[in-house]
């Protein structure tokens, strides 16, 4: 029998992070198609409302990123977001601008 080599934290986190990366991406596209917003609501106000429950998710069932800090968790989002070609890079890259400078700290 074979038994499966335990992970280091460093490989578990990174193993993590691909899988979330994955499982958030058919659910922003989901989100996109299921979620009415108008047509006047900002693609960053959209991502904002995503991230709320994606980063609840993330905390629930991946263990090693409860102590991860809040910009890893949204990058794992905005990877997500733009692997899913939802929307173009620029827009999101904007989008990303906008919700740096609304959660900076002073």
């Amino acid at each position: 029998m074979f038994w499966k080599k335990k992970k280091t934290p460093d490989e578990q986190v990174k193993a993590d992070v691909n899988a979330i990366v994955a499982s958030l991406e058919p659910k922003w596209k989901y989100f996109c198609e299921a979620v009415p917003f108008r047509a006047d609501v900002p693609l960053h106000d959209r991502i904002d409302a995503f991230a709320a429950p994606a980063i609840a998710g993330i905390l629930q069932n991946y263990p090693s990123t409860k102590h991860a800090p809040p910009q890893m968790l949204w990058l794992m989002i905005f990877t997500a977001i733009q692997e899913s070609r939802t929307h173009p890079m620029t827009e999101v890259n904007a989008a990303v601008a906008e919700l740096q400078k609304k959660y900076a700290r002073d």
